[in-house]
């Protein structure tokens, strides 16, 4: 039986004014076999919409690539 449980700790910045709440990343966020274009991150899932329309909404140009400045 496969335990899917999420793999990242809690994100807040101390500064945060608000929080996005979601559900669990795919199956293989959690199991370490992610897509080369994943973000090691949450919502990184190449197939997500999250950060492309939040980008797009606040002009934010963000980086897709699993690197510490992205």
């Amino acid at each position: 039986m496969f335990l899917h449980k999420h793999p990242y700790p809690p994100f807040i910045p101390s500064k945060a004014t608000k929080l996005i709440v979601g559900t669990l990343p795919p199956p293989r966020f959690s199991i370490g076999n992610l897509k080369s274009d994943d973000v090691n991150f949450c919502y990184g899932s190449r197939d997500g919409q999250l950060w492309k329309i939040l980008d797009e909404i606040f002009n934010l140009n963000l980086k897709y690539e699993n690197t510490q400045e992205a």
